[in-house]
């Protein structure tokens, strides 16, 4: 078994052929780039079994070779696949199940009646070019395909550049993927080409993705924690980024927007750790991110809970029709922007340089500042218990005299349980419990409820705004109909936060040792 560490990049085919001429490829290459004609059949049952375990199965026809290769569907870390990898030579076309016979796959490709469920469910017709790059102390396969998918349902064009690392760290995928980007219109890519064979066979599009459980252990350091919980930020943002430029789907910019979100308070939690001139550059690009994405997801927000409400009881007003359809086109304008940018170059340059400075950036750097060896190392439990707890306590002051405070009061306690629900997320794998899944939930509540509030008292000033921007007297007599309508709602919305509040601090606080089992300890 092998694992297969990688980057795609799509470009243009023209882009393609100008890759082969790029300084970098030249400087690096090992020897002269091999083409090959490959035809790849993808095997699955009718109900897509393996798919749905996450199991990939393929026979690849090299010529008059056949390559059998299983692998799973794997992990986008941050851009980069890995996925576990098993492959032989058999003498036909069809898949040989018995190799599998010593993987961990064994018992599921045992199971009765699976080799005559199988069948063909799509393939690959790629022209390859490969190259191997290094310097003696890395080596990556180079891979420029071009070609197609094919199913019984259609075809779609295949032009990508696959970076697969075969030595070194995984920081140099993403070194050599921006050297190459520099210079072409690259568009970072989150599917593989089993996922996108898979939906032109039934038909289907990408799907909003929410964000993956980081991956580490009780035993982890801060420094490991924070590395898998911005990986698992950034490929939530990047899954999401297909979803968005071949659905305009809104939950897909929505999630776009909570993995930056995630990601900016997973920054605040390692704060410590992360004073650095690269921090600090990464940090100016989310932020324009998130000024590229924020608005198109506040009209949505707008348009869902302002006018959507009140649809059916103004029907046929129509100053409430032309402002709905003002902000309408105002959103179409907005995802517009979102689009353009989610497929432009610097989008793709900021989650390589993302997935650069996670791997290998300078808060890393110990002899800059060698007291940071100590913050590398602390556990990441001590650090949970620490974060939670002031996180905890801020919160608590704010829920306090809740029907008491203003609006932006208010919203700031909002913020508050937002910040601390995406600690409790992303320190999730140090507990032992389904403890902090239940208190992140009422904590969702609770947020939800005071979003809901915040997104009445600041529609008043932007309804009033719009409408007198307009000059339409029909307009302006409608808004004061929608504000006044949500108004007095607030009454009872304040009520339904407050119990909300109340659930949550009957909660017993998970990360307190005097609260947590005896399981949940981890050794000494």
């Amino acid at each position: 078994m092998g694992q297969e560490t990688e980057l795609k990049l799509q470009l243009a085919p023209s882009d393609l052929q100008r890759l082969k001429r790029h300084p970098l490829v030249q400087r690096l290459k090992r020897g002269r780039p091999q083409t090959k004609q490959l035809k790849s059949v993808y095997f699955d049952a009718e109900d897509f079994r393996l798919r749905s375990a996450g199991v990939v199965l393929r026979v690849r026809h090299v010529g008059r070779r056949r390559i059998q290769t299983v692998k799973t569907m794997g992990a986008c870390i941050g851009g980069a696949w890995a996925r576990d990898e098993w492959e032989w030579e058999i003498a036909g076309d069809e898949p040989d199940l018995s190799l599998l016979a010593e993987t961990p796959l064994a018992e599921m490709f045992a199971a009765e009646g699976l080799l005559r469920a199988l069948r063909p469910i799509f393939a690959t017709e790629i022209k390859r070019t490969a190259y191997l790059l290094g310097d003696g102390v890395w080596e990556v396969e180079l891979a420029l395909d071009e070609g197609q998918l094919v199913s019984a349902q259609g075809s779609a064009p295949v032009s990508e550049a696959e970076l697969e690392l075969k030595a070194g760290a995984p920081s140099q995928l993403y070194k050599l993927a921006l050297g190459l980007q520099a210079d072409l219109p690259a568009r970072l890519m989150s599917d593989s080409k089993s996922s996108r064979g898979y939906r032109l066979a039934e038909g289907s599009s990408p799907q909003p993705q929410k964000g993956a459980t980081p991956d580490f252990t009780p035993e982890a350091t801060s420094a490991e924690a924070f590395r898998a919980i911005a990986h698992a930020c950034a490929g939530q943002l990047l899954v999401n980024q297909d979803c968005l430029i071949e659905t305009r789907d809104p939950e897909a910019i929505h999630q776009m927007r909570v993995a930056l979100r995630r990601l900016r308070s997973a920054m605040n939690v390692f704060k410590g750790l992360l004073d650095t001139p690269e921090t600090s550059r990464i940090k100016e690009e989310l932020r324009w991110l998130q000024s590229i994405l924020g608005p198109a997801r506040d009209c949505d927000v707008f348009i869902d809970e302002i006018f959507a409400p009140l649809e059916k009881e103004l029907a046929g007003d129509a100053g409430f029709a032309a402002l709905l359809e003002d902000f309408s086109k105002r959103r179409l304008a907005l995802y517009d922007v979102a689009i353009v940018e989610a497929c432009g170059p610097r989008f793709t340059r900021l989650m390589l340089e993302l997935g650069h400075w996670v791997e290998t950036g300078d808060w890393l750097d110990i002899l800059e500042k060698p007291d940071r060896q100590a913050l590398l190392d602390r556990r990441a439990l001590d650090l949970a218990r620490e974060v939670l707890e002031k996180r905890e306590s801020k919160l608590i002051k704010g829920l306090r005299h809740l029907r008491k405070l203003d609006a932006h009061a208010r919203h700031m306690t909002r913020i508050e349980a937002k910040k601390l629900r995406y600690a409790i997320e992303f320190f999730a794998p140090l507990f032992n419990s389904k403890r902090p899944a239940k208190f992140a939930k009422s904590l969702a509540v609770l947020q939800d409820e005071l979003g809901l509030l915040n997104d009445i008292a600041t529609s008043r000033a932007a309804l009033k705004h719009h409408a007198e921007q307009s000059g339409d007297p029909e307009r302006l007599w409608s808004a004061g109909l929608i504000a006044g309508w949500h108004a007095a709602r607030v009454s009872t919305l304040l009520q339904d936060a407050e119990r909300a509040a109340k659930s949550f601090k009957a909660l017993p606080r998970f990360w307190r040792k005097d609260a947590l089992k005896p399981k949940d300890q981890p050794p000494p």
